[in-house]
């Protein structure tokens, strides 16, 4: 009998380290290359997004393909992705459409701060790297992120025990069910806290799998 990947997903919850509690000034470590070490964010998604801007702030250790962040539905494991492919791409996936963006400064050390903001009525999505505004580009106008969804740090959700994960830290995660500003976007650059977040860092429910530790963060928000 094959165990499909969601029923996988909830064993493995089942066997994995929950908390709640405020993260600021701490990191999620992901310290070797495991297919089952991840971070499940236990976020209440009750209605479908038509708008969304999801933040992480990351220090990556190797340099090779990962999932980064993975909201994904039973319809649709591909809902919403941050891939990186390597140290020059990153692969935004929406509602199983990928767009390829070409990092102008390569991931080659040190922390980074990327934010995506999604418009469903335009398609139009605003991509942040390091407090960076690319061009703007336009993403699956008129399609609805269905609720009810996965949220993942370090492994895609329907590759999760198939495919080595994310290696390094992960830090500041939060995602809004709206796109910000230019000016919050940079006030969460700075660690700042947005309101009315869905997923905020500093009252995350969370459950850790595999070899991911929580430990103090010796880094600045810059």
């Amino acid at each position: 009998m094959v165990l499909l990947p969601s029923l996988l997903l909830v064993l493995a919850c089942l066997s994995g380290s929950f908390a709640q509690k405020d993260l600021q000034k701490k990191i999620f470590v992901f310290p070797a290359a495991a297919r089952k070490a991840m971070v499940q964010v236990n976020a209440s998604v009750h209605q479908p997004w038509t708008n969304v801007t999801v933040c992480v702030r990351f220090n990556p250790l190797q340099f090779r393909y990962y999932t980064l962040f993975s909201y994904s539905t039973k319809p649709n494991s591909k809902d919403l992705l941050l891939v990186i492919v390597s140290p020059s791409q990153c692969n935004l996936q929406i509602g199983g459409m990928t767009q390829v963006i070409t990092l102008r400064t390569p991931l080659l050390s040190g922390w980074q701060h990327i934010c995506v903001s999604w418009n469903s009525t335009t398609g139009l999505v605003h991509f942040w790297h390091n407090g960076e505004l690319y061009p703007r580009f336009v993403m699956k106008k008129g399609y609805q992120i269905r609720p009810n969804g996965t949220i993942i740090l370090g492994q895609e959700g329907d590759s999760w025990g198939r495919r080595e994960g994310f290696v390094g830290e992960i830090a500041d995660v939060n995602v809004w069910s709206r796109v910000l500003k230019p000016d919050e976007i940079h006030q969460v650059k700075k660690n700042d806290e947005v309101p009315n977040s869905v997923v905020n860092w500093r009252t995350m429910n969370y459950t850790l799998h595999g070899d991911v530790v929580v430990e103090e963060a010796l880094h600045q928000a810059f």
